[in-house]
């Protein structure tokens, strides 16, 4: 059965997310490349409990490679209460391959055109190179104002979450 999609460019689409994503979504959280992007929220659920929860957002769609009609992550928009931030997760096999900033350039354009959001963030570790590069392709600048020092939730220690922005006029073309 196919997907609805939200949207798509050459690379990808942006589709909803069927409980049959779950099984993937739930084990990639044990993947130490995929925890240290993300300070919060790790599995303390079994599978079943995991599957219960309900996903909420804006946005949160499944990111699907068009060639080959596999799932290749997931991208989400925060709930409206919130400040609108724009988080992704690419599975392993995909990573390194482009996917992350085709996905946040459709994903912001998607946001400000579609949801009407008028300013978008986005978190990135000092360390996590590939996330700050790729925020910078999609048209995200450095907010150091929105910045946040927290607590590491592995180790306890001070670590700081940059904040990024993207007001809608400032995608870069070609991404």
């Amino acid at each position: 059965m196919m997907r609805h999609v939200y949207t798509s460019n050459e690379k990808i689409s942006l589709v909803e997310h069927r409980a049959c994503d779950n099984f993937v979504l739930y084990h990639d959280w044990f993947d130490p490349e995929t925890q240290r992007g993300y300070n919060g929220w790790t599995p303390g659920c079994n599978f079943e409990e995991f599957q219960q929860r309900k996903a909420s957002g804006r946005f949160y769609a499944m990111i699907q490679c068009n060639e080959t009609g596999e799932i290749a992550g997931i991208i989400g928009l925060s709930p409206p209460e919130e400040e609108a931030d724009l988080h992704i997760r690419i599975f392993a096999p995909y990573r390194r391959q482009g996917y992350g900033t085709a996905t946040f350039a459709l994903a912001a354009k998607y946001a400000t055109e579609v949801l009407g959001i008028k300013e978008l963030h986005a978190g990135a570790y000092p360390d996590n190179f590939g996330s700050k590069k790729m925020l910078e392709r999609c048209g995200f600048v450095p907010n150091p104002a929105g910045s946040i020092q927290e607590k590491h939730y592995l180790t306890g220690e001070d670590v700081i979450q940059m904040d990024y922005i993207y007001r809608p006029g400032k995608l870069k073309k070609n991404t």
